[in-house]
């Protein structure tokens, strides 16, 4: 942990020693406890160590075997540690110590390329192999780590944040512009995998692993859920009782820890339950309090929120909570600014305002982990997700379960809606579907032309750019999944997934925290995957699983609470926006103008005058602004890295 980096020069030319020293000092926010390097020839290897586990005191990297001819740099931990250790002995490996890092060499040592299957954890390391002159790298399967590298003329390099590549004057800095246009048009920035706001700086998909020779790079999808076949349960009962057990494995696992520990409690069902669990049964696993930290409206007594996480807290006073209000961020948006110019990309300044205080404070807590509900929400089924299948199994009788389900969430127009829209598509014939496919995706594609992001930007380019985006998803493939096994794991090999743990793993590390994920877990989502379809529909409502695996662990309050659509976190983004429209009203009309960006955006056409004049909802109008805003910041603070030239041409 937390920050790796590497170059290799397969043509066989030393590399030079201030360039592995470079890529590693560009990161040091993420290695508080040190930065190490490792050179030989024509390869180099970096990192920088944040300690946050017992076993990570024990730990040195980059780390060799005894002859040198392997060395591994990795960012993240082994969670099946245990397991993995006894695995190795019973091969008669030979640890010399009780670092994760000594078991993924080891496991390497033992089983090759397929040691992927025998570690369970969220990491992404680099293996350099001397005598192959091979190296091998891999990425978790719900990408809760991250890296990124660069493939040269007979070179490689790659490193955990964009900055450390591009600390090698050898990388030219070029805008990719089909990713700013991701960032300008929300619906389509988790699609793209690979690509950044540089062209020839990549992301590993999550999930995949890579191999590097002088021959070329190799990559492939190494965690393929969509394989795995329906667990079978003797009742809903047991299942919960099984999905549960799989849960206080996740969370067990990651509380391991040299300093406090904290997770984000935001009254929601997934973080409610992990605070819960560790309160019932981990107490013993941490060496104080449990550290929480929660966002609430101002006007508490009317947050749903805030109702569920009292509830909590008046039922624990174990716990050690830190309550933030959006009147924090009143004196905090012009730093928020500032942070534009330490950020690889504007994704994290956009997306994770609320993310960045919850580390922040955690941080102030002591905090060195801090746990979250990153993808929970994925493992179960919405309410309409529910409807589009009860539509398409025929299941009529399902649907006055469905109607109060609606109510119960408080959707009173319940779900005849989404019901209807639903319909056509379900009942048609697979032929049909094959033959209306084409001609809905045009219709589809001139209503998202005529509205939306896409309308707000000048029509050449987003036609271009659509055209573009729907090309690469026929180049994937959109094959109908055959079961609810494969159409369910595509949640977690789309991108969805790993893109919010591109966004927020940055902020935590930023502060010296470490995040884990325990709904994250690779075993927990298999386990939810395998589940029968009954346990993941929101009938007779939504989570009810989780909701009847917390009887007697969360208050009723927390477990039963109704409302699952907002979120407090959007107040704080309204005070973001108003005090920087207060504080800076040139960098606000700046951005109303659209200043710097006109050649993607077009203030002239009318659903760009209704975005920029303020005749859409105040919410939504503030939150586009600050994008635009963040956006400009962010091509401003990086001028030396993005080409003027590009920008102002659009290269692609």
């Amino acid at each position: 942990m937390s920050a790796i980096a590497g170059i290799v020069h397969f043509d066989g030319r030393p590399v030079e020693p201030d360039q592995i020293e470079a890529m590693a000092a560009a990161m040091r926010l993420r290695g508080p406890d040190g930065l190490t390097h490792w050179r030989s020839g024509n390869a180099a290897l970096g990192q920088c160590m944040l300690r946050t586990t017992p076993e990570s005191l024990e730990e040195a990297q980059p780390l060799s075997n005894e002859d040198q001819s392997l060395v591994l740099v990795m960012d993240g931990r082994v969670d099946n540690f245990e397991e993995l250790r006894r695995k190795l002995l019973g091969k008669g490996a030979e640890l010399r110590t009780h670092a994760d890092a000594e078991l993924v060499l080891r496991a390497f040592e033992v089983w090759g390329d397929d040691c992927l299957g025998h570690i369970v954890g969220e990491c992404v390391f680099f293996i350099w192999d001397a005598r192959r002159q091979r190296l091998f790298g891999t990425r978790d399967g719900a990408g809760a780590r991250h890296f990124y590298y660069h493939q040269g003329k007979g070179w490689f390099a790659f490193a955990s944040e964009i900055k450390g590549l591009l600390a090698l004057p050898q990388i030219e800095r070029r805008l990719n512009e089909t990713r700013l246009l991701d960032y300008l048009v929300e619906e389509f920035d988790r699609d793209d995998e690979v690509g950044t706001f540089y062209h020839g700086i990549v992301r590993l998909p999550a999930g995949h692993a890579m191999t590097v020779t002088s021959a070329g790079a190799r990559i492939w999808r190494w965690w393929s859920p969509g394989e795995l076949t329906e667990q079978k349960f003797s009742s809903l009962q047991e299942c919960t009782e099984a999905f549960m057990d799989q849960l206080r494995v996740a969370v067990k696992c990651r509380l391991r820890s040299i300093k406090p520990v904290g997770a984000m409690l935001s009254g929601g069902l997934d973080s409610s339950t992990i605070v819960g669990l560790i309160s019932k049964e981990f107490r013993g696993e941490l060496q104080g309090p449990l550290r929480t930290v929660s966002l609430i409206r101002e006007d508490r007594e009317a947050c749903p929120d805030w109702r569920s996480i009292d509830g909590i807290l008046r039922a624990d006073p174990w716990l050690q909570p830190t309550i933030l209000t959006s009147a924090v961020v009143d004196h905090m948006w012009q730093s928020h600014l500032d942070s534009i110019a330490l950020a690889d990309e504007p994704f994290s300044v956009f997306n994770g305002l609320t993310y960045g205080l919850t580390y922040a404070a955690g941080r102030e807590a002591g905090c060195g982990v801090m746990l979250d509900g990153m993808a929970g929400d994925v493992l179960f089924y919405s309410l309409d997700k529910t409807t589009g299948l009860v539509a398409r199994s025929a299941h009529l009788g399902q649907l006055p379960a469905l109607a109060k389900a609606y109510r119960f969430h408080g959707a009173a127009a319940g779900p005849w809606g989404d019901l209807l829209a639903a319909l056509p598509g379900a009942l048609a014939p697979d032929w049909a579907r094959v033959l209306l496919r084409p001609p809905v995706r045009r219709l589809r594609d001139a209503r998202a032309l005529r509205s939306g992001d896409l309308a707000r930007l000048r029509p050449q380019v987003a036609r271009a750019y659509l055209a573009d985006k729907r090309a690469a998803a026929d180049a994937k493939g959109q094959n109908s999944p055959a079961n609810d096994q494969q159409a369910h794991a595509a949640n977690f090999t789309s991108g969805l997934i790993s893109f919010g743990h591109e966004v927020y793993g940055p902020l935590a590390l930023a502060h010296g925290v470490e995040p884990r994920s325990p709904f994250s877990d690779r075993r927990l989502i298999e386990f939810a995957i395998r589940m029968p379809l009954p346990a993941k529909l929101a009938l007779p409502r939504y989570k009810h699983l989780l909701r009847a695996g917390t009887a007697g662990m969360l208050p009723v309050s927390a477990r039963e609470r109704a409302d699952i659509g907002g979120h407090p976190g959007w107040t704080f983004f309204h005070r973001l926006a108003d005090g920087i429209a207060r504080g800076n009203p040139q960098a606000w009309a700046a951005a109303a103008q659209a200043q710097g960006l006109t050649r993607w955006i077009n203030p002239g056409k009318r659903h760009a005058r209704q975005w920029f004049s303020g005749s859409e909802k105040s919410y939504d109008r503030e939150l586009k602004l600050s994008r635009r805003l963040i956006l400009m910041q962010f091509l401003k603070a990086h001028s030396g890295a993005v080409s003027p030239a590009d920008v102002a041409q659009g290269e692609p």
